[in-house]
């Protein structure tokens, strides 16, 4: 294999490793665990302005399918996770409903485009509301974040409404920030699921 595909997360899923999947489990860990979020912990304001900008545009890009600007909100290196146990805990041990790197989050769109991805036909219709921000800095180069949501979502006829709570790690790829981990918690993850086509 040409080792520039190699290195490409749209080819090669080599950076989901061990290490990857024990920062899952210490970010799921501080997502839930933080109560107190210390005056300098918080992101300057231009940072947690910039931050808060990309969230809102990844859902609204969910929102109207615009799927190659919600997936370049990604860092090439990131994951997508949806527990099947309420916040979570270490992806290795536990169930999830989904897990995705970002080739499968490409492979996913891929399709989508052709029109034969069964849970999108009809295409689902969403609306999120985000709310209650909460925004820490530990390093540099990564912000982590929590919000709670609701998704309105309807598909074949059928009307769902989704609630919970969202865990972010945002990193800075080349001067922009980037969606390096979204988990998203389920107010019902342990309960059975129909077609969280939400997801896309």
């Amino acid at each position: 294999m040409n080792s520039s595909i190699s290195r490409d997360p749209s080819h090669d899923s080599s950076y989901v490793d061990d290490a990857l999947y024990a920062r899952l489990v210490a970010l799921a860990t501080d997502w839930q665990s933080r109560s107190v979020i210390k005056r300098d912990e918080r992101p300057i304001n231009e940072i947690a302005a910039d931050c808060t900008a990309l969230i809102n545009a990844e859902v609204r890009f969910a929102d109207s399918l615009e799927l190659e600007s919600w997936i370049a909100c990604y860092a090439p290196e990131c994951i997508y996770w949806i527990p099947a146990s309420y916040g979570g805990g270490d992806p290795r041990q536990e169930i999830t409903h989904e897990i995705h790197d970002r080739r499968r989050l490409e492979d996913r769109i891929a399709r989508i485009r052709t029109g034969f991805a069964y849970s999108m036909v009809p295409p689902v219709r969403t609306t999120h509301v985000l709310g209650n921000f909460e925004m820490w800095s530990l390093e540099a180069k990564e912000v982590r974040a929590r919000a709670n949501f609701i998704i309105d979502a309807v598909n074949n006829d059928r009307r769902r409404v989704l609630s919970g709570w969202i865990g972010y790690s945002l990193v800075d790829v080349d001067h922009q920030w980037r969606i390096a981990v979204k988990q998203i918690n389920l107010i019902d993850a342990d309960q059975p699921q129909g077609n969280n086509s939400f997801f896309l």
